[in-house]
């Protein structure tokens, strides 16, 4: 295992767009964060009876993940240009040749998926101890299951942006599939499943990235937004089942495949 890291840290360490993708996103991980702390910051001092973005504890945990969550897409598009960098410099086959076996590949960048998502999970417990600490100058540790959460959540992106990846070989191709599939496609075939076949609107909850964001919903009128959304459990099971299913097909994609 240390080994096969070891091998993507050397692919990496001299890439310069994925150290410019990478500090970007944890760049805007604290910049939106703080652009939504200001915010709460103004409609405290006005008095307005509105918490849209609660910062103080224990309800920072939600918001932080929540907040964070809306820049999910560029730890996918660092997975895409990592696996699909692979296949235009034909190093994947290089190291077959080397010694590497093909399942043995595909374990480096669920290995590397593992690091940008537990990478991602410990930078939002940081924001939140840093803003949830300057708000509410106080501190506690209920509500951290939404920290959790987001591990689960980007690891559902990134096994997402990985099989597409694995799939379609080409970066800007894997890309523009990974944007329409999760800002347009999945909710629109999902809406258009639950107009089919069910008439509460539940199904849309059981596609993998929805099950994922559900996971964490949003801060404020999530009873009204998410109102018939399963547990907790019901998605966490359900967005783990997924992480294994694109992790297996992916798995698949690559040992049957041509090199």
């Amino acid at each position: 295992m240390l080994h096969l890291l070891k091998l993507e840290w050397l692919k990496v360490k001299n890439y310069r767009a994925f150290w410019i993708f990478l500090a970007l996103y944890l760049i805007g991980l604290f910049s939106i964060n703080w652009t939504a702390f200001q915010f709460q910051g103004e409609v405290k001092k006005n008095n307005v009876p509105v918490n849209i973005f609660p910062y103080d504890f224990p309800a920072v945990y939600q918001t932080i993940a929540w907040v964070s969550s809306w820049l999910l897409y560029f730890p996918g598009m660092l997975m895409i240009l990592v696996i699909t960098n692979e296949y235009n410099f034909k190093t994947h086959r290089q190291n077959i040749i080397d010694g590497l076996t093909r399942q043995q590949f595909v374990i480096a960048k669920i290995l590397f998926g593992l690091v940008i998502a537990l990478l991602t999970t410990l930078s939002c417990f940081l924001i939140a101890l840093y803003f949830g600490g300057s708000y509410s100058g106080s501190f506690s540790f209920n509500g951290i299951e939404y920290i959790g959460y987001s591990f689960i959540q980007t690891l559902c992106y990134l096994f997402v942006a990985m099989i597409l990846a694995v799939f379609m070989r080409r970066s800007g191709l894997a890309m523009a599939v990974f944007f329409l599939y999760g800002l347009v496609f999945e909710q629109l075939i999902g809406n258009l499943l639950d107009h089919k076949i069910l008439s509460d609107g539940t199904l849309w909850y059981y596609f993998p990235l929805q099950a994922s964001d559900t996971l964490i919903p949003v801060t404020f009128g999530s009873s009204i937004i998410y109102k018939n959304a399963p547990s907790q459990t019901v998605l966490i099971v359900t967005c783990l089942v997924y992480i294994i299913l694109f992790v297996f097909l992916s798995l698949r994609k690559f040992e049957t495949d041509d090199l």
